[in-house]
């Protein structure tokens, strides 16, 4: 039995806290109880890879920290209180109120307080994410359910070549960053212009175009595909799911391919492919004496 686990497996669905800090100059603010930030943070963030964090992450993340009184009386007024005093202290694009277990077990009507703020004109969206409800895989996907409901508008014209990419659960991945920066290299070298929401680049401008993207492109076995399922019923956006993320030249090879044919730029994949597969065989044999040498002259010697 292996004595190392290569990455945590999951959280509760209140770990989506985590995503929202993955695009930048956007905080969550939690209606929870005390403990579930920090716990929340540790596991996913700096026990998993000693990941940072973010923009205001960590114990800068607001919460209601609600308790024994807020369970008996409500803690409505609370959350009200504390969304206001975030928009006087913090200076962010997007705030994304999240909800707790206790919130959603007394019933706290978490939607219409933050409607409350959106009428006024603010910049501050609701989901409800229950650790109960499920995995942070979940609490993800809710996030982004709730973004595209709540904060996308439809678009007055779609912009051509425009490609929304949707991967890896950001810090539940610690490679999240790297993986999403190839990926949109991948597809920038087939002369398309890659929109990623999560990382460095991102944020609110990112957001603002998911809309006017001329497809979305899912490279993930499930996480995502309801809400790319849902942007192509509320924008008509189509989407390519690609389910495993490239790996190897093979792989690699194979996904250029199957987006460049749905892209209609077979050409440019080619070209890209050639390319790439001639520069890792000349790195491969430069490196080959290397390895001779030290096989060959040194057995048993590794």
């Amino acid at each position: 039995m292996s004595q190392l686990v290569e990455q945590i497996r999951h959280v509760c669905a209140l770990g989506a806290l985590q995503s929202v800090l993955a695009i930048h100059r956007t905080v969550p603010i939690l209606h929870a109880g005390p403990g579930c930030g920090q716990k929340l943070w540790g596991a996913v963030g700096v026990d998993n890879g000693c990941q940072g964090s973010g923009y205001a992450g960590g114990h800068t993340v607001p919460c209601t920290n609600i308790g024994e009184k807020e369970v008996i009386f409500g803690g409505g007024d609370r959350l009200k209180e504390t969304i206001e005093n975030s928009f006087k202290i913090i200076d962010a694009d997007l705030f994304v109120v999240l909800t707790g277990c206790v919130s959603d077990i007394i019933g706290d009507d978490a939607g219409d307080i933050v409607r409350e703020f959106q009428a006024q004109g603010k910049p501050v969206i609701y989901a409800e994410t229950g650790g109960f409800k499920g995995t942070n895989f979940l609490g993800h996907e809710l996030v982004l359910a709730a973004i595209s409901e709540q904060y996308h508008k439809p678009a007055a014209e779609i912009i051509p070549g425009l490609v929304n990419i949707w991967s890896v659960v950001p810090y539940q991945d610690p490679f999240w960053v790297g993986s999403l920066k190839e990926l949109g290299e991948l597809v920038a070298e087939l002369g398309l212009m890659p929109n990623i929401v999560f990382g460095p680049g991102g944020g609110v401008s990112a957001l603002a175009k998911v809309p006017r993207a001329q497809f979305n492109l899912l490279i993930s076995p499930w996480v995502g595909l309801n809400n790319v399922k849902h942007l192509a019923e509320k924008f008509a956006t189509p989407y390519l799911h690609y389910p495993v993320l490239p790996i190897g030249p093979t792989e690699t090879g194979k996904f250029l391919r199957t987006v460049g044919e749905y892209a209609g730029v077979t050409k440019e994949a080619s070209k890209t492919l050639f390319s790439g597969m001639n520069a890792n065989t000349i790195t491969i044999l430069s490196e080959r004496p290397t390895f001779s040498w030290r096989h060959g002259c040194c057995p048993g010697v590794l």
